[in-house]
C-alpha cells in the first residue's frame, strides 16, 4: 500500500492497525446487510474518517 501513498509511511504501526480496524469494521456492517439506521449511519461515518486518517488525496 505505500506504494501507492508513500504518505503512509509516515503513520506509526498503531495508526495504521486503527486505520483497518475501523475499515474492517465498517466492512462487516455493509457485508451483513441489516438495516441501517440514523445512529448506525453516523457510526459509519466516523469509522470511515478514522479508516482514511493520514491518507493522502490522490487528485
Amino acid at each position: 500500500m505505500a506504494e501507492e501513498d508513500p504518505a503512509l509511511l509516515d503513520l506509526p504501526q498503531p495508526r495504521l492497525l486503527k486505520n483497518f480496524q475501523y475499515f474492517a469494521e465498517t466492512a462487516m456492517m455493509l457485508i451483513h446487510r441489516r438495516p441501517v439506521y440514523d445512529q448506525e449511519l453516523d457510526r459509519i461515518r466516523i469509522w470511515m474518517r478514522e479508516a482514511c486518517y493520514g491518507l493522502t488525496d490522490p487528485s
